[in-house]
């Protein structure tokens, strides 16, 4: 039975006493992973997917998607893009950011994410987006219910010793030929924080790589331009969704506990809007006990 949580802080402890808590950790939250696995927390590795951003000019995805010579202005074109490939993994876009830019996203020392980002005018030159493969827990090398954050740290790990604590980027025809990059063409990266020339392709296992690369060549026939050899890719994309489901019941809670596991955090949710509507979900639950009259 839940009787009381504890906030700590670096100055100091307090008790809350708490029959019920809602957990609605962030995606990244391994700190928090690692304490509730400890406190033997049920939790198991769970599916997400990795890949890259990549960047192509803003004007060129405004043709592909409204047409050329439109006779009016249109705000910049977003896009969408899927594939089930032959080796049985999906590949997809995810976060597209019209207009934007790529971040350096990175939380931990020695490790390097990268993640994307529009400003309201969505007015930069380069259009970016995730481009991300699905990956199993037959991927991790490791059966256990963190496997998968494990696995996140490996490849920011081999993408922070790639950039040299910079992103590393690498145009999509060198990507191919897995070779590093010398001068970039048209396209110029809209990155905030440094970048430089890596082979991004070997950060990844050879499947993942592989699929990378065909799934990009498989959207050049939907987007005309996408497969160009001057687009530039830049890792790595690693936290997408989370990589634990923690299990609830039918009322939402933990067995045998009243712990409401919430969100993307533990893995019932993959984004903005799901993690709300998520939310609500167990929020309409918990109301439902202290609602007297209909």
């Amino acid at each position: 039975k839940l009787t009381a949580i504890t906030v700590t802080t670096d100055a100091e402890s307090i008790r809350c006493p708490a029959e019920i808590l809602v957990l609605a950790i962030g995606h990244s939250a391994r700190d928090t992973f690692s304490m509730l696995y400890e406190r033997q927390i049920p939790m198991s590795a769970k599916s997400f997917a990795v890949g890259v951003r990549v960047e192509h000019d803003q004007e060129m995805i405004n043709c592909a998607q409204y047409g050329e010579n439109v006779p009016y202005d249109l705000p910049a074109a977003p896009y969408k893009v899927a594939a089930n490939l032959e080796n049985g993994r999906g590949v997809y876009s995810f976060c597209m950011c019209p207009g934007g830019y790529v971040v350096n996203a990175s939380s931990e020392e020695g490790r390097l994410a990268v993640n994307g980002m529009s400003y309201h005018a969505r007015d930069g030159k380069n259009a970016n987006s995730a481009i991300i493969v699905t990956v199993t827990p037959k991927d991790y090398g490791w059966e256990h219910p963190l496997a998968g954050v494990r696995f996140q740290q490996l490849l920011e790990e081999r993408a922070y010793q790639a950039g040299k604590g910079a992103v590393p980027v690498q145009c999509f025809g060198d990507f191919c030929k897995n070779k590093v990059t010398e001068h970039f063409g048209k396209i110029e990266p809209q990155i905030k924080g440094a970048y430089t020339f890596a082979d991004v392709r070997a950060i990844f296992p050879k499947e993942i790589g592989d699929s990378i690369e065909e799934g990009i060549k498989t959207f050049d026939r939907q987007i005309h331009g996408f497969a160009k050899d001057d687009a530039v890719l830049s890792g790595v994309e690693s936290r997408t969704s989370s990589p634990v489901r923690i299990p609830r019941n039918q009322e939402l809670h933990l067995e045998n506990l009243r712990i409401y596991p919430c969100g993307e955090g533990a893995g019932y949710a993959g984004g903005i809007t799901s993690a709300a509507m998520d939310g609500i979900k167990v929020a309409e639950v918990i109301a439902k006990e202290f609602t007297f009259f209909d």
